[in-house]
């Protein structure tokens, strides 16, 4: 079909097609929250504004019941405090972290020598996918775990060790099963060593240690920093976790 090959061949069509297609979601999404008793909103996403709200008053996000994330997350919606458009702020942002995925998924296969329209076409399995939208633009947080991991794929197979390792960080810190990639970057990371080396040397080689190193600190550096200003030093949320 020479149409789909000619829109599958710009990969401008597909990302703009992708945004227009998330823009149509979130306002319908917006109308059918006020005109229907089924709410296309996400639960989830009303816990994550609330917690926002408790910021914005000067309070923890952990003042808000049933909130279980890292405190970054209700920061980064920070905006949806302001009322009216600015409460779907949050899901614009989850649907361009969508967005973002799909246009590293194109670069990565890019990167591994498949052509241009191709690449296209399987990133199209996420980017056009009414599915991974209707999850974005309901708000859930998924769209930016997942723009992390895939920045992280990215990265590591550029070599850039130490922006993979932060990313690596940064991810746990957001939702700890990112985690499970670590052990198979790790190993791959080694996988060119020299025939000569000892098997000691590969296992500490100079990738491996920047990339442990850079993830566990970018990691406790968020945790200790949220740590301390939402547990350590918040009484009422020490006292309603015991």
């Amino acid at each position: 079909m020479p149409h789909l090959a000619a829109f599958f061949s710009r990969p401008w069509a597909v990302l703009g097609a992708s945004i227009i297609f998330r823009a149509v979601l979130l306002f319908y999404g917006r109308w059918q929250d006020a005109n229907s008793p089924v709410k296309y909103t996400d639960i989830d996403y009303l816990v994550f504004t609330d917690a926002s709200r408790s910021l914005a008053s000067g309070g923890s996000p952990y003042e808000r019941a049933t909130y279980r994330y890292t405190p970054l997350l209700a920061w980064l919606l920070y905006p949806t405090t302001w009322g009216g458009l600015w409460f779907e702020f949050g899901k614009a942002l989850f649907a361009a972290g969508d967005v973002i995925t799909g246009w590293l998924i194109f670069c990565i296969l890019r990167g591994q020598g498949m052509s241009s329209e191709r690449s296209m076409k399987f990133a199209s399995i996420w980017l056009l996918n009414p599915m991974v939208a209707n999850i974005s633009t309901r708000g859930s947080s998924e769209g930016l775990v997942v723009v992390v991991v895939i920045a992280l794929l990215w990265a590591a197979l550029r070599k850039r060790i130490l922006l993979a390792g932060c990313l690596l960080g940064f991810g746990v810190h957001l939702k700890i099963y990112p985690f499970i990639y670590a052990a198979s970057i790790f190993w791959w990371l080694g996988s060119d060593g020299k025939p000569g080396a000892s098997s000691l040397s590969r296992l500490l080689s100079y990738e491996r240690i920047v990339l442990t190193l850079s993830s566990f600190v970018t990691f406790m550096i968020l945790n200790g920093v949220m740590y301390m200003q939402y547990v350590f030093r918040d009484p009422r949320h020490l006292a309603n976790r015991r």
